[in-house]
């Protein structure tokens, strides 16, 4: 009696036993088929090909849902009490409801199936009956939606800019913007949720980083050409592939004429100026104190700069300049004489605006600095020992370079020199000037 009771409670527990179903997707990520919008929770569709597929793709790499095959694959948290699972599958139309369309049977208790005939692209919606080990249905998922997106591989062989009809943008010269694309399969970007076939765009160099278009300015409807704007703010010096997404996921391969060189048409710069400075002595009384004055109005200054790291945010690089002055006092019974002297190496960086029309730099460096021949003249040709004084000092200042014609420029600018004398004399000059330079 008491293996009767034991016997029709397992069979209450067995009829009766819940199936349900996990929340764990499982997609091939390199399928060309995929669940619409990342909605799907419960269960992925996958699609893949056969060994012959590649070779029945026609000269335009289309890859049609129809020509692969869809797997339909579910996890169940209780599967081992499962006999088989029913797939309902339905299809939305044109006026937004859900149709049904399929339903497909396992043969046992796996949690996947191949759909058969493939499903053509456009919107579905799927849900998983679970029948128990007696063949009754216990549990219904939630119906969980799906998009098939056509599959058109994209193929990227000519690039062209417009201002120049070549595939290399130059950053010294004015440019537009303007970048031609040719090849196959270029479609236009989604213009509404229910598209099921478009192509997304993007510029990528060999570092990351990445550029959108700005703007669609042509496109050809057989989808061989397509031309875009792009911002050349997001656009430095490196090496582009456009990098052309369809709506399945497929991707353009990288090809020799699918890539975008940025560059300078210089790929260094190096400028020499000469002109007038008048040096300003603004610490230490010495001077003022021989000489009656802080400022010498007779010298003149040269620089030489070298700018060979080029690049959209500016141009670092190294020069070497120096500045001559003459330092002269004169009273009835004497006169004193001097020379003001300074060359410094210096890191400089510069930036240009206005179309190149206009340059600043910074810098800022090391050197030496000296009083050199100071001596005093007294009458009968009598002049005492000349004595000099040669020593370290740091340089930093600013200049802004205006061309003019060509590379032809006007250059204006001020440094802050220092340096410390023996005898705990500190010495602080401003150095103003205005140059006229070329870039070479």
């Amino acid at each position: 009696m008491d293996f009767k009771r034991l016997l029709c409670a397992l069979f209450l527990i067995l009829l009766l036993a819940p199936c349900g179903f996990s929340k764990k997707a499982k997609k091939n990520k390199n399928s060309a088929i995929k669940s619409g919008g990342g909605q799907t929770q419960s269960q992925a569709l996958e699609q893949g090909g056969g060994a012959d597929e590649s070779a029945q793709e026609d000269e335009d790499q289309n890859v049609s849902a129809e020509s692969t095959w869809q797997l339909l694959e579910w996890e169940d948290e209780k599967g081992r009490l499962a006999l088989r699972y029913d797939v309902i599958i339905e299809q939305r139309d044109k006026k937004g409801a859900y149709v049904p369309l399929m339903k497909l049977e396992t043969k046992d208790n796996s949690t996947q199936v191949k759909i058969e005939p493939p499903l053509s692209p456009g919107f579905y919606r799927y849900s998983i009956v679970s029948y128990n080990l007696f063949g009754v249905a216990k549990a219904q998922s939630d119906w969980e939606e799906f998009t098939i997106y056509r599959a058109y591989k994209p193929r990227v062989n000519d690039v062209s800019v417009d201002v120049n009809l070549s595939s290399n943008i130059y950053l010294d010269y004015k440019n537009d913007g303007i970048i031609s694309f040719g090849g196959r399969n270029l479609f236009l970007p989604p213009e509404s949720p229910d598209d099921i076939s478009f192509t997304n765009y993007v510029l990528r160099s060999n570092s990351g980083r990445v550029a959108r278009p700005l703007e669609i300015l042509e496109h050809s409807d057989n989808g061989r050409k397509i031309q875009f704007k792009f911002d050349l703010d997001d656009l430095d010096v490196g090496k582009y592939n456009l990098v052309a997404t369809d709506a399945s996921g497929l991707v353009n391969d990288p090809e020799n004429g699918n890539l975008l060189t940025v560059r300078f048409k210089k790929w260094m710069d190096f400028n020499i100026s000469a002109g007038y400075t008048c040096p300003i002595v603004v610490f230490d009384d010495t001077i003022k104190t021989y000489f009656e004055t802080n400022i010498f109005p007779i010298s003149a200054t040269a620089r030489m700069t070298w700018f060979p790291f080029k690049r959209k945010w500016g141009s670092l690089g190294i020069g070497v300049s120096g500045f001559y002055s003459i330092m002269q006092m004169k009273k009835a019974e004497y006169s004193l004489k001097s020379n003001l002297a300074s060359a410094h190496l210096y890191f400089a960086y510069s930036r240009s605006f206005f179309n190149k029309r206009l340059s600043l730099e910074a810098h800022i460096g090391g050197g030496v600095t000296g009083l050199l021949g100071y001596r005093f003249e007294f009458e009968n040709n009598i002049t005492t020992k000349p004595q000099s004084s040669l020593n370290i000092s740091a340089m930093a200042g600013a200049a802004a370079q205006i061309f003019v014609f060509k590379r032809l420029y006007v250059e204006i600018g001020a440094d802050f020199v220092a340096f410390m004398i023996p005898n705990d004399m500190l010495f602080g000059s401003v150095v103003p000037s205005a140059s006229v330079g070329w870039q070479f």
